[in-house]
């Protein structure tokens, strides 16, 4: 099978989206889901300049498609989310990031996020405002993929049920094997993903100690908490074959690891990946 293996940009930090484009085929693998905003939550902070956002110019925008030609990288889908989908304010942005993605990128999948809403009220919304984001993503050719966040996705049940309620064929699952056990006490990330295996449509490959609010995301394979050769098998089992993306948010209280650390726990984690089987043979 081959599947698709890549890195999420934000595993390089505040060095951002170039500096990944740069690095990653020297890491082993060629794919990369792109950050289309900053980042500031857990420790890492990433600053908009240091990405592609949607309100780029053409000009900015081809520069970076000639960086991603000279180095031979291609984007496996881009992540769109972090806006509050519970406002329509929330939602035009989302659109706004999955038009942009596609048009330039042309990827078939975007993560985002499911929102955090309150109450029954704010879940209809949601649910309403989720729809829509699927008609957005049909008509540009693309597939939404919501991560696995506290609220509607924080787990296998909760994922079942807003994917029952959504019913609609462009809104999926990302499922991240770190975010289970962190946002879930005593839950295997292998059982879980058991239940959903048939609706994942991308997968964020991180590791962890299997705590639950532990902030502890070091290269895959260092931790401990994800049986990564299960998590292959159960979905080779249903025919996915990625994008398995890395997903590398580093441990709480840390001093930032710097550009080259960050490269090498991506290196270290491919290397963990070969060993569980995810490359096919030479």
């Amino acid at each position: 099978m081959n599947r698709i293996i890549s890195c999420f940009t934000n595993c390089y930090g505040p060095s951002g989206v170039r500096a990944a484009v740069e690095r990653i085929r020297s890491a082993g693998i060629g794919h990369l889901e792109l950050a289309l905003r900053g980042h500031n939550f857990g420790g890492l902070v990433i600053p908009e300049s240091a990405v592609i956002t949607e309100k780029a110019d053409d000009a900015t925008v081809e520069e970076f498609l000639a960086l991603l030609h000279r180095h031979e990288v291609a984007i496996s889908g881009c992540n769109v989310g972090g806006a509050d989908i519970r406002t329509i304010e929330g939602v035009e942005l989302t659109e706004r990031r999955i038009r942009f993605a596609a048009r330039w990128f042309r990827v078939s999948v975007c993560v985002t996020g499911a929102g955090q809403p309150s109450d029954a009220a704010e879940r209809a919304t949601v649910i309403q405002h989720l729809r829509r984001l699927g008609d957005t993503a049909a008509s540009s050719g693309v597939t939404l993929a919501l991560e696995t966040h506290k609220g509607p996705t924080q787990n296998a049940s909760a994922m079942l049920a807003l994917m029952d309620e959504v019913d609609h064929p462009n809104v999926r699952l990302n499922f991240d094997t770190g975010n289970i056990a962190y946002y879930n006490q005593g839950v295997d990330p292998c059982n879980e993903l058991e239940r959903v295996k048939h609706l994942v449509r991308n997968v964020h490959l991180k590791d962890n100690r299997g705590g639950f609010e532990d902030w502890y995301f070091p290269a895959v394979g260092e931790a401990g908490g994800v049986d990564f050769v299960r998590v292959r098998e159960i979905l080779d089992g249903v025919g996915f074959s990625g994008p398995f993306t890395i997903e590398i948010e580093g441990i709480g209280g840390e001093p930032e690891p710097g550009l080259e650390a960050r490269h090498d726990r991506v290196a270290r984690s491919v290397e963990h990946l070969r060993a569980c089987g995810y490359f096919d043979p030479l």
